[in-house]
């Protein structure tokens, strides 16, 4: 996943480039479930997240954790281990356009 992918797409709008592409859109077009799980492995609280896409596979991606546990906060682990599954997403989508081209 592009550390920015706004970014990229606008550069890639500026440049007027139409080719196919994955778009952060594009992946959360086939999201059809969103799941979070909160577990606790050798002392340290860790969240994941379960993103179901609409052909059934689902992608868990590094868990949120937190160096200080005053610092938890669920909200914040959410954005994270969201983050982190959807990067997976990008890498699979990607492999999926180019197997089958259109």
């Amino acid at each position: 996943m592009p550390q920015n992918p706004d970014k990229i797409e606008t550069m890639i709008q500026e440049h007027k480039l139409t080719g196919r592409r994955v778009t952060k859109e594009l992946i959360e077009s086939r999201v059809i479930e969103v799941e979070y799980q909160i577990v606790l492995l050798c002392g340290q609280k860790l969240m994941y997240c379960g993103i179901k896409m609409d052909n059934g596979f689902t992608v868990v991606g590094s868990p949120a954790t937190c160096v200080d546990p005053e610092n938890w906060r669920d909200e914040i682990g959410r954005e994270i281990s969201y983050d982190n599954s959807f990067s997976e997403l990008w890498r699979l989508e990607a492999y999926r356009m180019v197997s089958r081209p259109e």
